[in-house]
């Protein structure tokens, strides 16, 4: 471990390059790390290394400190890339070397990113350390082991508190750039989306659900949704229901508006990530699985509700409103389905009667 106890540079030393390694696969991935690297980018010329997959571009609109990208192509959900085995490493390294990085920040424990880092030749090297990647690190403060499984923004919280770059209170916000509030507006106008004076300029009135999720145990079913869309139309049917996913995701969106229960004038919605950065800014609430949705609408400052079953509810945000197990058996085998449309409503309903006494 080096002496060197900070990352950051004193305020009297020009910007450096610095070459910041984040290769977790998910947008959500990105989101949970973006306070801290917006906070380097105030002090460095950040390049950016990320999955394409975690759409950084998008997450960091707005933050100047940004001066370039750098796509990992490796471990792509099942598939290999031009960054994958022996020979990928030395590519990796390559493309490394290419940015002329004078430091470089690996937020992740793997051994193969920093031993890249160090054939790159880049002289200041810093990350967790966790387990072999720790050899080819040469600067400050380590994690120990027991960080590994600890959830991505409490590792890199601490460990930025022990490197000099620590956020007494982090901000997760995401901005949103001009052409897609644009196609936003175009978008809610053709949807007949009523502007909801009580808000912002941008607010709309309505509730995006987001009904995709990464894997089956985190979906919550489709008849569970339409049942929820059921309850908000009686109570509330002034209130546009957009139904928000990937087009991968579509199907699940079409179940949701085929199922017997659902009400008339749900709404399809595929629209690009800007885009439904921008919706979900106008929303009045997002409800939705546990995915990245989740994530972007606590960042944009919307109430995110989220159905909890395989993990405890995030924690990072107040925005975060969880709709979870009541007997707290979390990851567990079918567990979302014991989540009932009641149960939800209930938590929906408070949120929108919350926003119109306010």
């Amino acid at each position: 471990m080096s002496a060197v106890s900070s990352l950051f540079p004193d305020e009297t030393t020009p910007r450096r390059r610095l070459l910041v390694v984040q290769p977790l696969v998910g947008i959500g991935d990105m989101v949970w790390h973006k306070p801290w690297i917006d906070h380097l980018a105030t002090r460095f010329d950040v390049i950016l290394a990320a999955k394409p997959t975690a759409k950084s571009e998008v997450v960091f609109h707005g933050t100047d400190g940004i001066i370039d990208w750098l796509d990992i192509d490796r471990s792509l959900r099942g598939r290999r890339g031009r960054h994958d085995g022996l020979s990928g490493l030395f590519r990796l390294a390559a493309d490394f070397r290419r940015v002329r990085a004078d430091a470089v920040l690996v937020i992740h424990h793997s051994a193969t990113y920093t031993l890249a880092a160090r054939l790159a030749g880049i002289p200041h090297r810093w990350g967790y350390g966790i387990g072999g990647s720790r050899r080819w690190l040469n600067r400050g403060s380590f994690l120990g082991r027991d960080a590994r499984n600890e959830r991505p923004y409490n590792k890199l919280g601490r460990f930025a508190l022990a490197n000099g770059f620590g956020l007494n209170i982090p901000q997760w916000r995401m901005t949103t750039p001009d052409h897609a509030w644009q196609a936003a507006r175009a978008y809610c106008a053709d949807q007949g989306i009523a502007p909801d004076p009580s808000r912002t300029a941008h607010g709309r009135n309505m509730v995006i659900f987001g009904v995709g999720a990464m894997d089956e145990e985190r979906q919550w079913p489709p008849s569970r949704f339409a049942a929820l869309a059921a309850k908000l139309h009686e109570t509330s049917p002034d209130v546009k229901i957009l139904l928000m996913g990937a087009p991968s995701e579509m199907p699940i969106i079409e179940a949701v508006m085929a199922d017997p229960k659902a009400p008339p004038g749900l709404i399809a919605n595929t629209a690009p990530l800007d885009q439904a950065v921008a919706l979900l800014t106008a929303a009045r609430a997002y409800v939705g699985n546990d995915t990245s949705l989740l994530n972007i609408a606590a960042s944009c400052g919307r109430p995110a509700i989220g159905i909890f079953a395989q993990s405890e509810p995030l924690d990072y945000s107040d925005d975060f409103i969880p709709v979870s197990l009541t007997d707290g058996r979390f990851g567990e085998p079918g567990a979302i389905t014991r989540i009932s449309a009641d149960q939800a409503y209930e938590v929906v309903a408070a949120t929108l009667t919350g926003q119109a006494a306010r």
